[in-house]
């Protein structure tokens, strides 16, 4: 999947807690969230906003990013409740080693591999 499909899959996705995402998807989109933030912030510091565009850029893709990462976990076999692991003991480490790994080839409880139905 490449970074402009990543972005429309998980904005047309923002609301479904199903499925499957694969790496590229989550990995893409995280890309966006990224530089997305950085605009908000410069433009923030330089345009006098008083963190208001950032605040804004926070709350409208929080959804979408909570649902890609819950597909993202979905993907390799997990529930989405793994998105909560960070705030436990073991944390962050194994979070992120999670969200790396290659999701299951074949079709699993949580639908079919995502990489075959984009083909």
């Amino acid at each position: 999947m490449e970074f402009p499909q990543a972005i429309e899959s998980a904005f047309k996705n923002y609301i479904n807690f199903t499925g499957r995402a694969s790496r590229s998807e989550f990995w893409y989109f995280q890309l966006f969230l990224i530089m997305g933030g950085l605009l908000a912030n410069i433009l923030d510091i330089f345009g006098g906003g008083g963190g208001l565009l950032t605040f804004l850029w926070n709350v409208g893709i929080a959804l979408p990013a909570i649902s890609v990462a819950v597909r993202r976990f979905h993907d390799i076999g997990r529930t989405g409740w793994w998105i909560l692991l960070p705030f436990t003991i073991i944390g962050v480490i194994p979070y992120i080693w999670m969200l790396c790994i290659k999701g299951e080839e074949k079709e699993n409880k949580f639908g079919a591999d995502p990489l075959l139905q984009a083909t």
